[in-house]
């Protein structure tokens, strides 16, 4: 087995604790800065009389903004040493695989940080709906459940959109969301189109230059079977929703893998 194959947990451990302890004051900095800008945001819109009726879905909103914009960001910053020669060469002599050092960034931006959200958040959510209950005696807020079926579907999410960033990180170093996310927007437009032009191809008789218009009168609009409009509304919303939970992650994840090999070659 390669050296860079190999994956010993003692090694691996040591490795964590190491990128932790080097980055932990970040780490804080950031959940301070997190904490002070809902405060902020939360105490205009919370005692607005005006808005009370809007905000049952405070928690939930902001919750999925900070953990999935923010892990976007988070994600999107691990492999900034990659960038600069110094602290490159000093993360390449780092005495661990390139599975090791992955794993490491993996389980730090997939693992601990939704972890660490969801606590910070649900003490957030406690503190300011006693802040709000003793100021009015009362609260329109619904408290975030610890374990709640939207908290953990935007925690499901957020670990297949995190394996998406975390390719980005270790393609580009510099400016990675952002690279990141005109990538996915040309792919996005690449597929449309290329989805287009397939269905033009194979359908031609329901198009009327760019217009889809019935298959057998000009005036008439296209419209599918009731069999098929049965199978996208039940069985293909199924299959779609169970291959985005099983297969982006992990195949994003081998090609992350697969490229940084090839930076450490």
């Amino acid at each position: 087995m390669q050296a860079n194959n190999m994956f010993d947990p003692r090694r691996f451990w040591l490795l964590l604790k190491e990128e932790i302890h080097l980055d932990y004051h970040r780490y804080l900095l950031g959940l301070g800065a997190a904490f002070g800008l809902l405060a902020v945001i939360w105490w205009f819109n919370g005692f607005d009389i005006n808005v009370n009726d809007h905000l049952a879905e405070f928690h939930y909103i902001w919750f999925g903004i900070i953990l999935i914009g923010g892990g976007a960001f988070f994600t999107s910053i691990a492999y900034v040493p990659y960038g600069e020669k110094t602290s490159r060469l000093f993360y390449l002599n780092l005495p661990a695989s390139t599975l090791e050092k992955f794993a490491s960034k993996w389980f730090i931006t997939a693992i601990l940080y939704p972890l660490a959200i969801w606590l910070f958040y649900l003490v957030f959510s406690w503190v300011v709906n006693a802040v709000y209950m003793a100021y009015t005696g009362g609260t329109p807020f619904i408290a975030l459940p610890a374990f709640g079926y939207k908290t953990w579907l935007f925690i499901r999410i957020y670990i297949v959109v995190q394996s998406l960033f975390l390719l980005g990180a270790v393609i580009f170093h510099r400016f990675a969301i952002f690279k990141t996310g005109f990538s996915l927007l040309l792919l996005g437009i690449t597929l449309g189109l290329f989805t287009f032009i397939c269905f033009r191809l194979l359908f031609p008789e329901v198009f009327d230059g760019l217009l889809t218009v019935g298959r057998y009168s000009p005036n008439q609009v296209y419209e599918p079977s009731e069999s098929f409009k049965t199978f996208v509304e039940t069985r293909m919303e199924d299959m779609l929703t169970y291959l985005f939970w099983i297969v982006p992650a992990p195949v994003l994840l081998i090609i992350g893998y697969y490229k940084l090999k090839e930076k450490e070659v």
